[in-house]
């Protein structure tokens, strides 16, 4: 009888324990960079465009960070995690990026029924955007932009656009500013685009 009474005074010793020795969750976010020179205006630039659907594979549309093992296998770090939906922090740093490398140029983030008839939408899908062990990211993206409604532009792509940032440390800081890099050389190649 004693010996149970102790266990049963033990158990909530050793739940305590347990859940102290569980380490915090650190918060990423995706940081917007500024081109490398000055960005200089285009005259056949629309004064407004819209970053229309983003999509993401399934593999990375989740709150932890992914990286790949090999080429079958991936690990999601469970306490390194994005601070908001992959998808919407993705969309924001690309809009902001594209601004930076667009001035005259105002980017709507989010195209939808507020955005006008005539303002040319930028559809991204993203087909890869990870790291492997030794932190070399990869952004596989395809996009496309088609002229609003009863716009007389044209339509550009589908452009497939493939970036690697070489490694630079496999710990999830490292990752997370090379996938920073990555969407900024994605973004300086889609206003390479959009100017021709």
């Amino acid at each position: 009888m004693c010996g149970f009474r102790n266990a049963a005074l033990a158990l909530p010793l050793f739940v305590l324990a347990a859940c102290q020795s569980t380490p915090d969750s650190r918060l990423y976010t995706l940081a917007v960079i500024p081109p490398a020179g000055t960005a200089q205006p285009a005259a056949t630039m629309p004064r407004t465009l819209a970053l229309g659907s983003l999509d993401l594979p399934m593999l990375i549309d989740r709150p932890q960070i992914v990286r790949r093992i090999d080429g079958n296998r991936v690990e999601a770090l469970e306490y390194d995690r994005w601070a908001e939906p992959l998808a919407d922090g993705l969309r924001s740093t690309l809009a902001g990026d594209l601004a930076a490398r667009l001035p005259g140029t105002t980017m709507l983030p989010v195209a939808g029924s507020t955005v006008a008839e005539n303002t040319p939408v930028l559809a991204v899908t993203v087909l890869r955007f990870d790291a492997d062990a030794s932190g070399r990211v990869v952004l596989d993206a395809q996009w496309t932009l088609s002229p609003g409604s009863g716009a007389g532009g044209r339509k550009i792509g589908p452009t497939r656009e493939t970036v690697e940032v070489p490694e630079a440390g496999a710990d999830p800081d490292a990752q997370v500013r090379k996938m920073s890099q990555a969407v900024a050389t994605l973004a300086d190649r889609i206003a390479a685009g959009l100017r021709r």
